[in-house]
């Protein structure tokens, strides 16, 4: 099964990590026209012949027809807040509503979150799609390594790593690995049937070795302090990182208390 030459893909937050990588990845693809959903035109930078712009909001339904109407695929990715299922319903809504019978590619995880709050917002979304009657397929990337490790940069310039997950090994993925996986199941016309494409990295590694993987980059010993879980919650709270307790157990906590359980290890 290959690409159709009338494939059109909307990837939904043309502008967030996920859909702009994929959007990078697939601009300037012959016979892929990718249409990037956006709130702020102005913020897009991918220009190429086959990339469109359309200004939509999933907050606001009313503004998807438009965008969903003649997609073959769409990339359903959305922010790591409470509105998860509100905005893929909406998006899923649409899709049902339109002529022409989408693909949706959802972003989930392959981190075992075992029913937190998080997981219980994706499989409610997931149940949604599978009720619609639409083609779906999950794409399950581990923990992403850019974004993971991101927050250490700060610390590492004082040659320190801080965590709360142990020695719990994690299967870290490349965001550009990730983009590369979902473009060749579009290419290859692939999935369709509740799949699930499980994305890791080669190896699962924890922050100890993280550590040491930055002491040979940066050529100075660095060193990963594991911390209490309510002490490392309270440095990050105390630095306003994130706002409230509730986007810092979304964002961070959930996903190192799964790291530290060995619920990020798998690799394939």
């Amino acid at each position: 099964m290959g690409i159709d030459v009338d494939t059109t893909v909307l990837v939904t937050t043309g502008n967030g990590m996920f859909g702009g990588a994929l959007i990078r990845e697939l601009a300037g693809t012959p016979d892929i026209n990718v249409r990037a959903l956006v709130r702020d035109a102005s913020r897009f930078t991918v220009s190429a012949p086959n990339v469109t712009v359309v200004v939509g909001d999933m907050d606001k339904p009313e503004t998807l027809t438009a965008a969903v109407e003649g997609a073959t695929h769409i990339f359903l990715v959305t922010p790591m807040d409470d509105h998860i299922v509100t905005r893929e319903r909406a998006v899923t809504d649409a899709a049902v509503a339109s002529a022409s019978n989408p693909h949706i590619l959802k972003i989930h995880g392959a981190v075992e979150h075992r029913g937190d709050h998080l997981s219980s917002m994706h499989l409610a979304s997931i149940d949604y799609i599978k009720a619609s009657g639409l083609n779906w397929s999950l794409i399950s990337p581990n923990s992403v390594m850019e974004t993971s490790l991101l927050g250490f940069a700060g610390t590492v310039k004082m040659d320190a790593i801080f965590g709360m997950s142990g020695h719990g090994k994690v299967g870290f993925v490349a965001l550009e690995d990730i983009a590369r996986a979902t473009a060749t199941v579009i290419k290859q016309g692939l999935g369709g049937n509740g799949d699930n494409f499980l994305l890791t990295g080669p190896r699962a590694i924890d922050l100890y070795e993280v550590a040491e993987a930055m002491s040979t980059a940066v050529g100075r010993d660095v060193t990963y302090y594991d911390m209490p879980e309510e002490a490392f919650a309270n440095v990050l709270l105390q630095e306003k990182i994130y706002p409230d307790r509730d986007s810092l157990e979304t964002n961070v906590l959930c996903h190192l208390r799964a790291w530290g359980r060995g619920d990020a290890s798998l690799v394939t």
